[in-house]
């Protein structure tokens, strides 16, 4: 008999993840009744993942997007066109249990949206981020031990004016928080992912690591990679907000995971557990990293300020809400096989990762100097 070896590594648990790779728990049976859900955006990345979800529930979908990308999708689901930058004419009509707002980074955006769909919706769910935390003060929601959630310090807008999300990306989505509150009150649901990975992930963050981990060969791992580090798989998190909507739970919640302590070493690990390709990890020192010239993009989701050792970000009560983790070795070999399904135009995403000739080099000097 011919064993696939997927399914071989997702049945051990792909040696070495520990305690990442617990059994998979279905989220339970359909909601009593089908919910009519508003999404703002719908066709990126975490998106689509929702929308299956949902559909596949029994739920009405309604989307709303600007019907550039992935128009294809869904045909089953009703589509309305518009902007959210002051188009929203198509959303002055209509009726949802729920809206889920994907797409919100702008607080003038989410103001606008909020406001509109106000009387005419049951519960606003907001994707927000853990970059909404001033990583800079001790009360950030870590544990163990765990912190309170809403006393922790969050990082402020130091230009009240700016919409440049690249430069304030965690206080403007501080601010779109706030008018979603404002609004809804217990109707408002709040959910801050950290590191979304999974199918789909065009970012080449995560996505980049396990092509570089298949190609195999020698592999920079930064210095301090055995800082905790936080993820979550697209398909967890969209059925975590699924089953939010269908429980009609209100609060704030970090989509963090895995359920245990995991390291940025240990997330490469993980990688190089499900795949056959020889590998060699070179642990090289942050500051000579840095040296060299090596930032954050160049080697996706790590950066030299890496400085906690056994925390995480607090996740029991998104647990206890309803937050399921699927192992991470079905991640990792998922995504690979997603980006092998790709043609060779489609993989070449640029917006992360190390240049070959530029790992070389840097590889050489470090070499050189031991």
């Amino acid at each position: 008999m011919k064993i696939n070896r997927r399914n071989l590594l997702l049945g051990l648990g792909a040696v070495g993840l520990g305690s990442m790779t617990k059994p998979r728990i279905s989220l339970g049976a359909s909601s009593s009744r089908p919910l009519k859900i508003l999404v703002l955006g719908g066709t990126g990345f975490i998106g689509p993942h929702v929308v299956r979800h949902a559909l596949s529930r029994g739920h009405e979908i309604t989307l709303f997007n600007r019907g550039k990308t992935n128009t294809d999708l869904f045909p089953e689901a009703r589509k309305l066109v518009g902007d959210r930058d002051g188009q929203l004419d198509a959303l002055n009509t209509g009726e949802w249990d729920a809206v889920l707002d994907n797409s919100g980074y702008v607080p003038r955006h989410v103001k606008d949206s909020a406001e509109l769909l106000k009387g005419r919706v049951g519960r606003y769910l907001f994707t927000s981020t853990v970059a909404v935390y001033d990583f800079d003060k001790p009360d950030i929601p870590m544990r163990p031990p765990i912190a309170g959630r809403h006393g922790s310090a969050l990082a402020v807008l130091t230009e009240p004016d700016s919409e440049d999300v690249s430069k304030h990306y965690g206080a403007l989505k501080v601010v779109c928080e706030r008018y979603v509150g404002q609004a809804y009150g217990q109707d408002s649901t709040i959910v801050r992912p950290t590191y979304v990975a999974g199918p789909g992930d065009r970012t080449q963050r995560y996505t980049w690591w396990v092509e570089r981990i298949n190609r195999g060969g020698d592999i920079i791992v930064p210095g301090n990679a055995d800082s905790s580090f936080a993820i979550i798989d697209v398909r967890d998190l969209a059925e975590f907000y699924i089953h939010l909507l269908e429980t009609d739970q209100a609060g704030i919640f970090n989509a963090s995971g895995p359920a245990g302590v995991l390291s940025y070493n240990g997330m490469l690990e993980g990688i190089r557990a499900t795949t056959s390709s020889p590998v060699r990890f070179h642990h090289i020192d942050a500051d000579f990293l840095e040296a060299q010239g090596v930032d954050g993009r160049e080697l996706p989701m790590w950066t030299p300020e890496f400085r906690f050792q056994g925390e995480f970000i607090e996740n029991q009560s998104s647990i206890e809400a309803g937050l399921k983790f699927r192992p991470l070795a079905e991640t990792a070999v998922d995504t690979h096989e997603w980006h092998q399904s790709l043609t060779p135009e489609q993989q070449e995403f640029t917006r992360a990762g190390l240049a070959t000739d530029k790992e070389v080099k840097v590889l050489a000097a470090w070499r050189e100097r031991a």
